[in-house]
């Protein structure tokens, strides 16, 4: 959910420094009775107060050395010296990995060490929320990602900026623009998408999902952000979108790259054998630079030809066109717009797929959910925002596709800015704090057989059980305040998505050559921030009693979107 000059290697002036700055020349300009040759007497510390310094100092440090010597860690594996526990720390499937070691250690927060960087694990939603909601103030910073911001050379992002001001300007950005309260103006934007960029390619050509959800999801996320038109089918921003922003979430993925587990491995030349990291980041960062100022100054140029649409871009900046620091608010404008460009297709296209998946391998639970959504829309038009409160079966199946496969397994880590004391256990300052949302959505305790797709966890005799369960609640979109904002963006589109596929097709299996179902195994990737389900075959067949070429023929045959 930075000043103008950091892009051009210069160093950021903070507002306080250029107004100490105009203050200190206009007082050096003025005509002042003084005395230029006095010179005040310099304060000289006595030893008395020298000494009484270095014993204060002294005793703190003694104070925080004992504290520390009688509270224990959280329960960790054994650590080797110096490295810690960093070649135990799992470069793919973490979030299983952590389940497991819960299991082991028999606790739900566990501590790990890599170099010398202490790692705390949650696995448990109270206590995330104890930490990262209640005590806020020292959780909410980020820690430094190496892939991220020293290989590539991201620190633009906003969701993965440390804890400050910049980061409190990016997100105010977006929350300005989209928020709960204009939800109904990117509803309309949605339903346009859904339906001429996703239903019709389906009715159309129904072999290739994966590639219209993302097709559909990319082009949406690109005209909300940039307001520029998108080509239906095979668009090549999109498409160079989702290969960029899918190569930059595996940089953030816990142990995707052993560079974030060994941070000295940045400084290995990219010609070294075995430094295939060093080019992949120049590549990402290549990519985003081209994706960040292309689309930018093409917004820019519609924009001064008076043809540019609404969109966050041309919005925001319209609003401080006059501001006297318009340069350094565009600047941010640019950036926060990669951001939005990025999360929203990637979280999207992997929570539609899960849904799509679960449908297939559920085929009662559809049928029901077809029942219900027959029973409000009825067969002459097609489902819209309106017909969401009436649809409580359908809720339920989002909830538990949220709950099935957590669309960010890992959540986003939080970092402390101060060390901490949790039920007995010594908290490091610069502790970095992963929730591991897998572990959480699948605690035995609070949702049993985990692994089975079941909606009746959250509703009873037709009507939905109440938020204490909910996974968008508990732990899928984060915590805090770092809280993803845009949550209520995906969940909408999320909800238009998987009622117009049910009202419209039936999702069954793929045949092989002898006519025979292609099982579709629910795997998942193991190496990307985002939990997306592998590849898998179906097929999309328009539902008997439905004229689903009547209800789509205002859609189809549209070539761009705009």
């Amino acid at each position: 959910m930075s000043p103008i000059c950091s892009h051009l290697g210069g160093s950021p002036i903070a507002l306080h420094d250029l107004h100490a700055t105009s203050s200190e020349a206009h007082y050096m300009n003025r005509e002042l009775p003084v005395d230029l040759s006095y010179s005040p007497p310099m304060a000289i510390l006595s030893l008395r107060d020298i000494i009484f310094l270095s014993f204060c100092g002294l005793l703190h440090i003694i104070y925080r050395n004992q504290r520390r010597s009688h509270l224990s860690l959280p329960p960790s594996l054994p650590r080797w010296p110096l490295i810690g526990n960093a070649f135990q720390i799992p470069l793919t499937y973490a979030h299983i990995y952590y389940q497991e070691l819960e299991r082991k250690l028999g606790s739900k927060i566990m501590y790990l060490e890599a170099f010398g960087r202490s790692i705390i694990v949650i696995n448990d939603a109270q206590i995330a929320k104890e930490l990262l909601e209640k005590r806020s103030a020292l959780y909410s910073s980020r820690p430094r990602i190496t892939m991220l911001h020293d290989v590539v050379g991201d620190t633009d992002h906003f969701s993965m900026m440390p804890y400050g001001e910049k980061w409190r300007s990016h997100r105010r950005l977006f929350q300005q623009h989209f928020s709960p309260k204009t939800l109904s103006r990117d509803q309309e934007r949605t339903m346009e998408f859904v339906r001429k960029a996703l239903m019709s390619n389906l009715y159309q050509d129904s072999r290739h999902v994966h590639d219209h959800v993302r097709g559909c999801m990319g082009g949406l996320s690109l005209s909300l952000t940039y307001g520029l038109p998108v080509l239906r089918n095979h668009d090549p921003l999109v498409q160079l979108s989702q290969e960029t922003f899918s190569a930059a979430a595996g940089s953030v993925a816990p142990g995707r790259f052993l560079v974030n587990v060994v941070p000295m491995l940045k400084y290995v030349p990219e010609w070294v054998p075995g430094a295939t990291f060093k080019t992949v980041g120049r590549q990402i960062r290549e990519q985003l630079t081209l994706l960040r100022e292309g689309s930018y100054m093409d917004t820019l140029k519609r924009m001064d030809g008076g043809t540019a649409p609404a969109s966050f871009v041309s919005t925001s900046l319209e609003k401080c066109r006059n501001a006297p620091d318009y340069e350094h608010q565009a600047l941010h404008i640019k950036q926060t717009a990669m951001q939005i460009f990025g999360a929203a297709s990637e979280t999207s296209v992997a929570a539609t797929m899960t849904f799509v998946l679960a449908m297939l391998n559920y085929p009662d639970i559809q049928r029901k959910a077809q029942e219900e959504v027959d029973s409000v829309v009825g067969p002459d038009r097609l489902p819209d925002f309106s017909d969401r409160p009436r649809l409580p079966y359908l809720l339920a199946i989002i909830k538990e596709v949220l709950r099935w496969n957590p669309i960010v397994p890992m959540s986003l880590p939080h970092m402390t800015t101060e060390e901490d004391v949790y039920e007995g256990y010594y908290i490091p300052k610069g502790c970095t704090i992963m929730s591991n949302t897998y572990a959480i959505l699948h605690d035995e305790e609070i949702f049993p057989n985990p692994k089975e797709f079941n909606p009746s966890r959250f509703i009873e005799d037709g009507i939905l059980l109440d938020d204490t369960l909910d996974p968008a609640v508990i732990a899928t979109f984060g915590f805090g305040r770092r809280i993803c904002p845009g949550a209520h963006i995906g969940l909408s589109a999320l909800y238009l998505t998987c009622v117009s596929i049910l009202s419209l097709f039936d999702i069954s299996p793929a045949l092989d050559a002898d006519g025979k179902p292609i099982e579709a195994v629910p795997e998942f990737f193991a190496a990307s921030l985002v939990s997306e389900p592998l590849p898998f075959e179906c097929k999309f067949t328009p539902r008997k009693g439905k004229d689903v070429e009547g209800l789509l023929q205002d859609y189809l045959g549209t070539d761009v979107i705009s």
